[in-house]
């Protein structure tokens, strides 16, 4: 049952569904800035009136609404309308990383290691900024996302990073409480001491980067295997093969801060995403290639997925002509945005040609 208004907005057409909510495209009117289009995530008809998950849901959106950060999707308001809750999120179009790899595994590319490590390194901000977060009397909240992976890294068709999904996040003051025995977050991602179950901090975020990252530049999966139990044990066992070995030419300053980022003892981790962040933009900096990164991200986009950015704009288009002219207008077609598990109307094609940005495996060797 799709809402017709929720709170100013004006709810248009469902984008993507699934786990707890629905993600609808919204508008509200804005009397001295023309219309604003957003993301509004609903929890699902069907749970509306269940205190678990709306209480997860709550605890979503009340940490959502503290972070503002130019690497973190933004959240506007969330509200509940006629006993319906929402969150009413930036509408970013483009791909997840996820939706990169993908891409690239398909035509045997990679991306540029410091391409990789400059993504890296905006979540690395966006993670630090998380981290520090207080509430309203400047107590810390101890947030943790506890679920990065390139599912929840989004790169925007103009060439920015942004991570997104703190539905798993937890923090000082959260009401939802996980239940004991239950793991949160992606298996393959996981951190040793999340699979142990034992109390988190900061640093498991800083693997879960770690482990994106060694496979955003090896093109290979760190800790996945064929079934789930497998996995937990690979993540439990910690072991990360140097990229060196398959690859000789990979750098070894990235291979020195992935080995700090992949330390299966968290002590010998870093301390801070700062201190991440900082050491993969000095990386970025010896290859003297950090202020193309934005442009590189946008052409690698536009490469790997042809036509889409003229998709993006028809639909925007079609969207605002619906809201304009509701008996006229056909309904805009979904596309993938930031917060919704959407794919694109157009798939990946592997072709002869080489994206820009983008470089092929080393010769007799496999991906």
């Amino acid at each position: 049952m799709r809402p017709t208004r929720l709170g100013p907005y004006d709810v248009i057409v469902k984008i993507a569904g699934g786990g707890m909510a629905t993600i609808y495209l919204g508008r509200a009117r804005e009397d001295d800035r023309g219309e604003r289009l957003v993301a509004l995530k609903v929890i699902r008809h069907d749970l509306r009136n269940d205190e678990r998950f709306v209480t997860m849901f709550l605890d979503e959106a009340k940490i959502l609404s503290r972070l503002s950060h130019p690497n973190i999707a933004a959240t506007y308001e969330y509200g509940t309308d006629d006993e319906q809750h929402f969150i009413a999120m930036e509408l970013l179009v483009g791909r997840t990383m996820l939706d990169v790899w993908d891409a690239c595994k398909a035509r045997k590319l990679s991306l540029r290691p410091d391409h990789a490590a400059w993504i890296a390194a905006r979540v690395a901000d966006a993670l630090h900024y998380a981290h520090e977060l207080t509430d309203e009397s400047g107590v810390a909240l101890h947030l943790i996302h506890r679920d990065v992976n390139p599912s929840n890294i989004f790169l925007t068709l103009e060439g920015s990073v942004k991570l997104f999904d703190f539905g798993l996040a937890k923090s000082t003051g959260r009401r939802g409480k996980s239940v004991e025995g239950i793991v949160k977050g992606k298996l393959p991602y996981l951190s040793p001491e999340q699979v142990a179950q034992l109390p988190l901090d900061r640093r498991s975020d800083f693997y879960m980067l770690g482990t994106t990252l060694w496979e955003m530049t090896t093109m290979r999966r760190l800790f996945k295997r064929d079934d789930d139990v497998e996995t937990l044990m690979a993540v439990r066992a910690g072991l990360v093969p140097n990229p060196q070995a398959r690859l000789p030419d990979y750098p070894e300053g990235l291979w020195d801060i992935l080995r700090r980022a992949l330390a299966r003892d968290r002590d010998d981790r870093y301390s801070t995403a700062a201190e991440l962040a900082r050491d993969l933009d000095a990386f970025v900096d010896s290859q003297g290639s950090a202020d193309e990164m934005p442009l590189l991200t946008a052409e690698i986009l536009d490469a790997l997925f042809p036509g889409e950015r003229e998709e993006r704009a028809q639909w925007l288009r079609r969207a605002r002509g619906y809201l304009r002219e509701p008996g006229r207008a056909t309904l805009p077609p979904p596309v993938p945005v930031a917060g919704a598990s959407v794919r694109s109307m157009i798939p990946p094609k592997p072709d002869s040609s080489r994206p820009s940005g983008v470089e092929a495996p080393p010769r007799g060797r496999k991906t």
